[in-house]
């Protein structure tokens, strides 16, 4: 999650998830009913000078996916959001000053949600970094995002950065083309070429596993809101395998944690786990994971799981495997910029909710 002030007179502090899969933003505002239960207060529409609502009639209202106008032309541009596992939200569409810092960018159209349903972690909207045309960065027209997910290993904080200061400058970046799919083009997709366990390749992946088709389906995408990774079920038992073979440990029941590789966490301790390595399109783009991008430990359960599951259809990098990597989208020019993080990022601050429970209720949000 990240902080931005919305707003004139007094810019009030809205607490959003950062979600790159999401084309819109939104934000719980007053009054509601129900509301989400939020340690922050509620955005308050009436104490900004620059709020207004959107008709139904203008052309924003028409264009977005999940407006609820229907006929009703002459209303206020409603819309509706359902995340599918009794998570939802509704309201309408308005626009107002957005602030980072000693910025201000006017004008940027927002969901203001007037009743929510569902566990947010105590954020009190979401903020879309997809590629379509409400989106937080198509509105703001930057031409490149940050954002380094933390973990507790780390020592230091997230970070989120816009614009020209995102660029990167380090010689230890990687990079990798950006692709898009014409069945969902607001997702940002990445071409895997290959899969690396204790260094060896994996030759059993049938090939074209991870390739975006002609007709959009397939490929690899990445998320920010989704913890676990999936990848098409081929790969998958591919993957498996290779761990299986390599920690000499009996595998235990993990649906507790909704896993499937999993282990007792003391039947570890004396083992080391193998390393993986993604191998992306581009010169030596391969990314380099720690063992807390794939392996995820339940203190509730003493279980220690493989965080990657198997899909039908399309593979997706999880928020865990980005972990502690600094995750840089060139979007004007089309590349996805890498590198692992050695030092805590002067950005804007950011926390990262995981939770185990939701890695499997997250997934069936996705098609």
């Amino acid at each position: 999650m990240f902080n931005l002030s919305i707003g004139t007179s007094a810019p009030q502090i809205v607490t959003g998830i950062l979600d790159i899969g999401l084309n819109f933003i939104w934000a719980q505002c007053a009054p509601c009913d129900p509301c989400l239960a939020l340690p922050a207060p509620t955005f308050q529409p009436n104490m900004s000078a620059t709020f207004s609502t959107l008709p139904c009639a203008s052309q924003t209202c028409q264009s977005a996916l999940n407006q609820t106008c229907g006929a009703a032309v002459d209303d206020t541009c409603g819309y509706l959001i359902d995340y599918g596992d009794g998570t939802n939200t509704t309201g309408y569409l308005a626009d107002d000053t957005f602030v980072f810092g000693p910025s201000a960018a006017p004008g940027v159209v927002f969901g203001c949600s007037d009743a929510s349903a569902g566990d947010f972690s105590g954020a009190s909207g979401a903020f879309g970094f997809g590629r379509g045309n409400l989106s937080l960065v198509t509105q703001l027209q930057v031409p490149w995002f940050s954002y380094l997910l933390a973990s507790d290993d780390y020592g230091g904080d997230s970070g989120l950065q816009f614009g020209d200061g995102a660029a990167p400058r380090s010689k230890r970046s990687h990079s990798t083309p950006l692709l898009q799919s014409s069945m969902y083009p607001d997702l940002y997709y990445v071409k895997l070429i290959g899969i690396q366990v204790s260094g060896q390749e994996l030759t059993g992946i049938p090939a074209g596993t991870f390739d975006l088709r002609a007709d959009g389906s397939g490929g690899v995408f990445l998320s920010t809101t989704i913890p676990a990774t999936y990848l098409e079920q081929a790969a998958y038992e591919v993957v498996k395998q290779a761990f299986r073979s390599g920690i000499p440990s009996e595998p235990v029941n993990g649906s507790a944690v909704g896993l499937d590789l999993c282990y007792m966490k003391q039947s570890l301790d004396e083992i080391k786990i193998p390393t993986l390595t993604l191998v992306f399109d581009g010169t030596n783009a391969a990314m380099e994971l720690k063992e807390e991008n794939y392996f995820f430990t339940d203190s509730s359960t003493g279980l220690e799981c493989l965080s990657i599951l198997p899909f039908q259809g399309v593979s997706l990098l999880g928020n865990l495997l980005q972990m502690d990597t600094t995750m840089t989208y060139d979007i004007y020019g089309g590349q996805l910029i890498f590198e692992t993080a050695l030092a805590p990022p002067p950005h804007l601050m950011v926390s990262v909710m995981m939770a185990a429970v939701q890695l499997v209720a997250w997934a069936l949000l996705l098609f």
